[in-house]
């Protein structure tokens, strides 16, 4: 394997959410699958790496395209100015979590945590070494 090619994310409100990370992340629409339909869903992309947004539902569904239930642990970033990357989520009223220091993993190396607008879980990462 090369890369993850994308996420899929399912999301109370897709449309939200694509603006969401958009705006914060320069993700950009790459494709609209079910355009204008109850199961239409949407491809961002960033560089090598997508986000696929469905619409969720309370029940779990199998079809591709469908409602789908909320949910996944976090989905991390790396960002050039982790300073910066903060004031602009709270620009927009969004809370963030301290930012926890993780030298002692890599040097220079800094964390925050926040929830997106479906209230999952993002970490925002700066100083991040491939060992």
């Amino acid at each position: 394997m090369k890369l993850i090619q994308h996420i899929a994310l399912n999301c109370r409100d897709h449309k939200a959410q694509e603006q969401f990370y958009t705006r914060h992340f320069g993700f950009r629409r790459s494709r609209v699958f079910n355009a204008g339909q109850p199961n239409e869903f949407v491809m961002l992309r960033l560089d090598d790496t997508c986000l696929e947004l469905f619409t969720a539902a309370p029940e779990f569904r199998t079809q591709t395209g469908g409602p789908q239930p909320v949910g996944f642990s976090h989905l991390a970033f790396e960002v050039p100015d982790l300073d910066a990357a903060i004031a602009s989520l709270r620009a927009d009223n969004i809370q963030t979590e301290d930012i926890i220091d993780c030298s002692w993993v890599t040097p220079g190396l800094r964390i925050c945590f926040f929830r997106d607008p479906d209230g999952n879980r993002i970490e925002l990462m700066q100083g991040y070494k491939n060992l």
